[in-house]
């Protein structure tokens, strides 16, 4: 059974590399809460901590680590109701991760998707080649950066969200697009 959507948590995803956290960090610095991303924050701390619940590695726990801290962001952001927190990607993006690395669905994760609802519209960034590169975390290239945002969408679509794009302008015009949409 899908639970209803809070209105005040606010997914904002896409592939890799389309200025997520950007516009995230700009949303925080105009005074809104907002939650970083989970898959990013696992990669890390693996590495930190030496451990191997990485994609390259044991991806399996890897997806498991970013079910569970996309889980606990979701609690953080319902204490913080009725303030709306901004997302940078949703439990969604880990069914996406999944599907891309060829795992199969988890009853687990499934459940978790019904259970912690967002806000039924999904702001999602489209790649931009001229912003895209990898970093220390990020080990896609372009193309599958595309393939990636094609993958979340359709996850977004099939979860029951309402995936609306962000034009491809600079991050102060995105950040008033999403605002403007969102009535805030």
């Amino acid at each position: 059974m899908q639970l209803p959507y809070p209105s005040n948590l606010i997914v904002i995803t896409g592939g890799p590399g389309a200025g997520k956290t950007t516009l995230i960090d700009h949303l925080n610095e105009r005074g809104y809460e907002t939650s970083r991303e989970v898959a990013r924050n696992v990669i890390e701390n693996q590495r930190e901590r030496g451990g191997n619940a990485l994609p390259w590695e044991d991806n399996e726990a890897y997806s498991g680590l970013m079910m569970r801290g996309s889980i606990r962001a979701w609690q953080d952001g319902m204490g913080q109701d009725p303030l709306s927190v901004f997302f940078d990607r949703g439990l969604p993006d880990t069914l996406a991760h999944r599907r891309l690395s060829g795992l199969p669905d988890d009853p687990a994760l499934m459940r978790a998707i019904e259970t912690y609802r967002y806000r039924r519209s999904v702001f999602i960034l489209p790649p931009r080649a001229e912003i895209y590169k990898p970093d220390n975390v990020r080990a896609q290239n372009f193309a599958e950066a595309v393939r990636t945002y094609v993958i979340v969408y359709r996850t977004y679509l099939e979860c029951g969200y309402e995936p609306i794009e962000i034009r491809k302008v600079p991050v102060k015009q995105r950040a008033d697009q999403l605002l403007s949409r969102l009535k805030l």
